[in-house]
């Protein structure tokens, strides 16, 4: 009778078992979303099994090796992989005997783009499984320098080259940011960043700065020497700038949805209020494209020291004196833009 009983409670466990790895092998419900997972060069199918387990993609790590081992599939390829989760192990074993499929797409940076702005193109990109945080975080935390980011500051706005790059499946975010870094590096070099800091007095942080405010505050072409020229001008006679970027800047690295802020936000003490606080920003509040950058290490000479919106297409009017900067406060009020 005990031998019956021993006997059932084994056909029990074995049963119990095999309703259990069938569930693992084809799991009930609807395949979750694809997530990212990248199989190392010579893994084993137990190692591969437990990157897809703590991946989600699957349940049991362990069993998967058996599985594949029984079943004398594979071999299993390396590479990065976007994979459902609560996937069969048949859905899993075919992708990777396959391989993984190249997926590239391409992310734009605009002229003017912030590096939050930039954060949140890259997250958007389909299939490569990067992230807007990853991105933020390793431009903010000196994963990533560049050589013209001074010592101290761990923060790469304003050394991010606006343009199309390609984009791999497999880059990380930080692979990503040095193409970026890189790109910029080499135009700064190309128009001869550092020479021209040294000869305008300043060093070549603070030029990329004046340039991402000449990127925020000219519209149009012909004014973006003429708003450099105001801007060191300004510096030079020790006038605060009064650039309403700066502070728009600092607003939206707390508020990215604000849109123009209140008269009272303008006014807010901080350290990008360039009007209460002479001197340039602490760090440039954009990536500025090449002619930008071209403005602010080659200024036109002029005594400017104002400038304000004329012409609804954006066209900036310039004054060397108060009279002056009335008259076209006057013209701005006239156009209905300030």
């Amino acid at each position: 009778m005990a031998i019956g009983v021993v006997f059932v409670v084994l056909v029990l466990i074995a049963g119990g078992f095999l309703l259990w790895a069938s569930s693992q092998i084809n799991p009930g419900g609807h395949r979750g979303p694809g997530v990212s997972v990248s199989i190392p060069p010579g893994s084993s199918n137990a190692k591969i099994g437990g990157i897809l387990s703590a991946a989600g993609v699957i349940h049991s790590g362990s069993l998967f090796g058996f599985y594949v081992k029984l079943s004398g599939d594979g071999p299993l390829l390396p590479g990065h992989y976007i994979l459902p989760k609560n996937s069969s192990y048949h859905a899993v074993i075919s992708a990777l005997e396959k391989g993984p499929v190249i997926v590239t797409d391409a992310v734009v940076v605009p002229e003017g783009f912030t590096v939050r702005q930039i954060a949140d193109r890259v997250g958007a990109l389909s299939g490569l499984g990067l992230s807007a945080q990853k991105f933020l975080t390793a431009a903010s935390d000196g994963t990533v320098r560049s050589p013209y980011e001074p010592a101290g500051v761990n923060n790469l706005e304003g050394l991010l080259f606006p343009a199309t790059y390609t984009v791999h499946q497999g880059e990380t975010e930080v692979e990503l940011l040095e193409q970026m870094v890189g790109a910029f590096d080499a135009q700064a070099d190309d128009i001869g960043l550092q020479a021209a800091a040294q000869k305008l007095g300043y060093s070549p942080y603070q030029v990329v700065t004046v340039a991402s405010i000449v990127e925020k505050e000219a519209k149009l072409s012909g004014d973006r020497g003429p708003v450099a020229s105001v801007v060191y001008n300004r510096l030079h006679k020790g006038i605060s700038l009064g650039a309403d970027s700066t502070q728009t800047y600092y607003l939206r690295l707390s508020d990215p949805s604000l849109a123009v802020p209140t008269a009272a936000q303008d006014d807010q003490p901080s350290p990008y209020n360039t009007r209460l606080s002479k001197g340039l920003p602490p760090t440039p509040i954009a990536n500025a494209g090449l002619p930008s950058l071209q403005a602010a290490t080659s200024p036109p000479t002029t005594t400017y020291v104002y400038f304000v919106e004329v012409n609804p297409s954006g066209q900036l009017g310039f004054a060397s004196t108060a009279s002056g900067f009335d008259q076209l406060r006057a013209q701005c009020h006239a156009a209905g833009l300030c």
